[in-house]
C-alpha cells in the first residue's frame, strides 16, 4: 500500500458516533483535516448519496465506504475504528464497528476499482480480518492495512 494513500496518520478512533449519518459527519471531518477533500460537507453527502445506491456494510461489522464527488483532492484509505456499533443496513445486518472509507478522485475510478477489490479480497482472510476487529494498536493496524 502506497503511503500517500494509507500511513498511520489515517487511522481515526471514532469515541462518538452512534449512528451512520454522524459517522460520515465526523470521518468527513477527519478526512478533509488530513487534507483528502476541500469540503467536508460535499464529502459527507458523497458517502450518504453512494449509501443510497447500494449499502457499503457488509458482514463482520465490517463497511467500506466510498466516495468520488468533486470534494475529493486525491485518493486514500482511512481506517476508522467505531466505539459503538453503528445501524448500516449491512448485508448481513449487523452494526458496523470497523469501516475502509475511501476518498475517490472523479478522474480515479480505475484506481477506486482496484483498492476496493483488494480490499474485498483481504477481507476474506481470517487472519487479516480478526487483526483489523480485535486491534486498536496503530503499529498492528497499520501492518495489516500495508499488506493490502
Amino acid at each position: 500500500m502506497e503511503k500517500d494513500i494509507f500511513n498511520k496518520t489515517h487511522i481515526f478512533y471514532d469515541h462518538e458516533s452512534k449512528s451512520q449519518a454522524e459517522a460520515f459527519e465526523n470521518v468527513a471531518k477527519f478526512v478533509a483535516e488530513c487534507g483528502y477533500v476541500s469540503d467536508a460537507a460535499q464529502y459527507c453527502q458523497g458517502l450518504k448519496d453512494r449509501e443510497v445506491e447500494a449499502t457499503t456494510g457488509f458482514k463482520n461489522g465490517i463497511a467500506i465506504p466510498h466516495s468520488n464527488d468533486a470534494s475529493v483532492l486525491k485518493p486514500g484509505l482511512f481506517l476508522v475504528k467505531f466505539d459503538h456499533g453503528i445501524e448500516w443496513n449491512a448485508l448481513d445486518k449487523q452494526p458496523i464497528t470497523l469501516g475502509f472509507f475511501l476518498t475517490i478522485p472523479k478522474d480515479g475510478a480505475t484506481e477506486h476499482l482496484k483498492l476496493l477489490s483488494k480490499i474485498a479480497r483481504k477481507l476474506m482472510d481470517k487472519n487479516f480480518s480478526q487483526t483489523v476487529i480485535e486491534n486498536d494498536d496503530p503499529d498492528i493496524l497499520t501492518a495489516a492495512i500495508e499488506e493490502i
